[in-house]
């Protein structure tokens, strides 16, 4: 199945960063963020995305987003009390 950025579906759908967070109800620091992969996309939010940019959501392919949560978690199982 093809898929496209975030990025690229608002840029398909003619929209700049400020102009789409405001239809979706979001800050443009946030969209920014949704769309490098600094922040996870809460569904609900995917899916208003999806709708104002005309594509179904399951063609947009969202960003791995490193939160270091399991990388913590990981490295607090290796350490060892003496």
């Amino acid at each position: 199945m093809f898929q496209i950025s975030l990025a690229a579906a608002r840029v398909n759908a003619g929209l700049k960063q400020e102009e789409a967070a405001k239809k979706i109800g979001i800050t443009a620091k946030t969209l920014r963020n949704y769309e490098r992969g600094k922040t996870a996309i809460p569904g609900h939010i995917l899916r208003k995305a999806a709708k104002i940019y005309n594509i179904p959501e399951d063609l947009i392919r969202l960003p791995i987003v490193d939160d270091d949560v399991y990388d913590e978690e990981e490295k607090n199982l290796s350490i060892t009390t003496v």
